[in-house]
């Protein structure tokens, strides 16, 4: 009932039913026998319910008989009565048992082990190097050392650049990254155009000049050329005035490396951003209705649940979460859930001016989304199409001019 507490369900209580021509009595005398009743409520004349415990119950004889009352048991609450019901089912409770001990057991012991991101050769020495540690199916968890695998592997194999251990579950996961060996070119570096563009400034610090100030050149044309090392030849020859310094350069530079070109080259570059905009548009709004299906791959197999949505039009969502994976790292067991939200469309009419403007908006970005952060930008022109004709459409062409450093180094093959 409503009043009993935690002591009295670990005492175990009942709850009766006592009838008779004097109730009151039998409540008085069950006081005087000290015996305790709770929650006493009175249902009708002669007929009220209450709650005591069980030793209460069985001293409650006299007090029957004197009373001229009965007592019947209505619900019988409490530890000592869920003890004596499962004590009469021993192999449900067995089972229960020997099912904890095996979800426990199942959970303290390594399943899976990845290696992920390691070449062939690493990957079999990882292996080996987990071997030895104890490390390997059905380990216990405990024994597992994630900072202690890490230092290790990091120790004995020398061709990575970075280990990463996990323990998540069940499962573990070694992550590697390898070394990878900086590419070093034999030849001299040029510097070359980054974009099409006039020269306005060229400040050679090494090397030989292809173009002058006022040139035009094309993206990957050569600016400045490096020279090659002892052995490699004379000048490069790559403009008209190079010619001299290319050849006293490489007489100097005899029996050293190559020379690498080193410059500052400013130029003037044009981007280019088109975009159209029709002036009919359709506005796609969500209606509110919805169909969700839950697909469960199983080791390659599919199995389907819930309404696909037979709707005209749709936008969708996808949700997945991999519940097991195999020993490849591929997802053995995943749920996945895909959601179709109902779509009304419409037509909306757009004014030549509102079009003109999302045009122009969207041209001036697309040129923009071309201009490196460093270039300063010097004019803005644009070309919009003819008005007076009957368009379906309105056309923005934007032509941005910049000023902005265009040398890149890049090593001839």
């Amino acid at each position: 009932m409503a009043g009993a507490g935690l002591w009295d369900w670990l005492r175990g209580y009942v709850i009766i039913r006592i009838e008779g021509r004097a109730p009151e009595k039998f409540v008085n005398m069950a006081a005087a026998y000290r015996i305790e009743l709770a929650d006493v409520t009175m249902l009708g004349p002669g007929l009220m319910l209450a709650r005591t415990s069980i030793d209460g119950y069985k001293r409650l004889g006299p007090v029957l008989r004197a009373s001229g009352c009965r007592a019947a048991v209505e619900e019988r609450m409490g530890a000592p009565f869920v003890v004596a019901r499962l004590l009469r089912r021993r192999f449900l409770v067995l089972g229960a048992v020997l099912f904890l001990a095996v979800l426990y057991g199942a959970s303290s012991v390594l399943w899976t082990i990845h290696v992920v991101g390691a070449e062939p050769p690493e990957h079999e020495q990882i292996l080996r190097i987990l071997q030895t540690m104890g490390v390997r199916r059905w380990a216990f968890r405990r024994g597992v050392n994630c900072d202690a695998i890490r230092r290790e592997i990091t120790r004995s194999v020398h061709k990575l650049a970075w280990v990463g251990v996990e323990l998540r579950g069940t499962t573990l996961t070694v992550r590697a990254a390898p070394k990878v060996a900086p590419d070093v070119p034999e030849g001299p570096i040029d510097i070359v155009a980054s974009a099409d563009a006039v020269i306005t400034r060229l400040i050679l610090l090494a090397g030989d000049a292809a173009v002058r100030e006022g040139d035009t050149v094309l993206q990957g044309q050569v600016i400045v050329g490096g020279r090659p090392g002892a052995g490699a030849g004379s000048g490069t020859g790559l403009g008209p005035d190079a010619g001299a310094g290319a050849g006293a350069g490489a007489g100097a530079g005899a029996g050293s490396g190559p020379v690498h070109a080193r410059a500052l080259v400013q130029g003037r570059v044009w981007r280019v951003g088109q975009a159209r905009i029709p002036l009919a548009v359709e506005q796609r709004v969500r209606t509110g209705r919805s169909a969700t299906r839950y697909v469960l791959r199983l080791a390659g197999a599919e199995l389907s649940l819930g309404p696909t949505g037979g709707y005209a039009a749709y936008d969708s969502e996808r949700f997945s979460k991999v519940l097991a994976l195999g020993r490849d790292g591929d997802s053995l067991v995943e749920v996945i859930r895909m959601s179709r939200h109902e779509l009304k469309v419409d037509l909306v009419r757009l004014s030549w001016e509102q079009a003109y403007a999302m045009a122009r908006d969207a041209a001036v970005s697309a040129a923009k989304s071309q201009i490196p952060a460093d270039a300063r930008i010097i004019t803005i022109s644009e070309e919009v199409s003819d008005r007076s004709l009957p368009p379906d459409a309105v056309d923005v062409r934007v032509v941005i001019e910049t000023l902005e450093e265009i040398g890149r180094p890049q090593a001839r093959p």
